[in-house]
């Protein structure tokens, strides 16, 4: 029982760590990563990333998916692919603002999955 649950643990950060959403900065050890992913109200999506960087800057482009939204008030379980840019300042965090398309809100059930992230400066 004990190896099971050491071997579940272990497979259950593998699979965190390979979800991560990082844009390394070209030809630095810098990295741009997706920290969190929230609605903040029903029209709009925060992500935020964050720069490890000291002196870098880097243009980045972030999309997500939207599954189970309203359009209309209807209830869709389809899903949206949006996406949002902005400068990651370097040493810190940055807030990229996602709106839902006109006509469209969460629901109690709307989840958000970060699908990736790229920038100009990133390989």
């Amino acid at each position: 029982m004990k190896k099971t649950l050491i071997l579940s643990a272990i497979l259950a950060l593998f699979t965190f760590s390979a979800n991560a959403q990082v844009c390394k900065i070209s030809d630095e050890n810098d990295n741009v990563e997706v920290m969190s992913a929230n609605f903040i109200d029903d029209n709009t999506i925060v992500v935020v990333v964050s720069n490890d960087s000291k002196e870098i800057s880097a243009n980045v482009t972030v999309t997500v998916n939207v599954t189970n939204y309203n359009k209309s008030g209807s209830y869709h379980s389809g899903t949206l692919n949006l996406t949002g840019r902005a400068l990651a300042k370097p040493n810190g965090p940055t807030e990229i603002r996602i709106k839902l398309p006109s006509g469209c809100s969460r629901r109690d059930n709307s989840m958000i999955d970060v699908i990736g992230i790229t920038g100009t400066k990133c390989r």
